[in-house]
Parts: structure tokens; sequence; C-alpha cells
């Protein structure tokens, strides 16, 4: 789990990118929101993560304080998953997840550069939506 800041705002105001990766499969999930508190992480996750796939045995993240706080550890407990932090200052203890927010924060900026475009959080999992 990883989070990319700072994004050109979209048309519905989101300027923030939640990911998640599994790190069996590989795949990725993508969840745009407008901020990154606790609870933003925790509904996000439990909307983008738990509603699909149930609660995974464990989530590995950075250190982030959003990742970090007592409302985010009360989510995970009540979810059974344990909370797996990497070492501050350590990026590649979360290597698949940093390479993502490589690979997703280009392709949003190259697509954004274009005509300045500001529907980018409508091609996320999916086929735009209305």
């Amino acid at each position: 789990m990883d989070h990319i800041p700072s994004l050109p705002a979209s048309n519905k105001g989101n300027t923030e990118l939640l990911i998640w990766i599994d790190l069996f499969t590989g795949f990725v999930i993508v969840k745009a929101s407008a901020s990154r508190t606790a609870q933003t992480v925790a509904e996000s996750c439990e909307e983008a993560v738990f509603r699909r796939f149930g609660a995974s045995e464990a989530i590995r993240h950075d250190r982030e304080p959003g990742f970090m706080s007592d409302f985010f550890k009360a989510f995970n407990k009540l979810m059974g998953q344990r909370q797996r932090a990497t070492l501050a200052y350590r990026p590649q203890a979360n290597g698949a997840a940093e390479r993502m927010v490589q690979t997703i924060t280009r392709a949003i900026k190259m697509y954004t550069a274009d005509n300045d475009q500001r529907d980018w959080t409508s091609t996320q999992n999916g086929p735009p939506t209305p």
C-alpha cells in the first residue's frame, strides 16, 4: 500500500491516489481521493479492497502519518489484518509499491499534460465511468 500526493486536480477535485498491490499476483488497485487523512485511507481501503476481496492477512506500507494513525490501526485490527510498516527512509523495503508509484505518476502527468486533461480519475480500474 502506498500513496501518491500532489497530482493535478481532477474534475472531481481529487489530487491524491492510494495504491494497493497484491505481492503474490502483482494485481494493482488504485483509488483517487481528495485528502490523505486516516479516515479517508480506511474508507478507501474498505471500498476498493475489502469489498472486492475481503481482508488480507497483512498490509505493508510506509510510515506515512495516515497509515500509522491510531484510527487506521484500529481499522486494521477490526478487519483482522496485521500492519507491517517499512523502515523509515528505506523505500526499497516496499519496492513493488514504490515502483508502481513511479509508473502511475508518470502516466498521469503525461495524460494531464495533453490539452489540460482533468478526467484522469475516470480511467482508474477499468473503462471510463460517466
